[in-house]
């Protein structure tokens, strides 16, 4: 499985596409984030994580989310 998200920081004007995907180069969920500046796409962030829960606690951080 693989996907795309595009996240706004709440705190910043910082726009952000996440590709996610599954069982890729040795990682259960594979993250690469590009910071997005006009049309261009820069590399932010590559990292691994082992669960789905992880992952999106990783994406609260990068968009400045509040904790529930």
């Amino acid at each position: 499985m693989n996907f795309d998200i595009k996240i706004y920081s709440h705190d910043t004007s910082d726009v952000y596409k996440i590709e996610v995907t599954e069982n890729y180069e040795g990682d259960k969920w594979h993250v690469v984030v590009f910071e997005i500046d006009d049309l261009d796409f820069n590399h932010f962030d590559t990292r691994g994580f082992d669960t789905p829960n992880e992952v999106f606690e990783y994406l609260r951080e990068l968009g400045n989310f509040p904790k529930e």
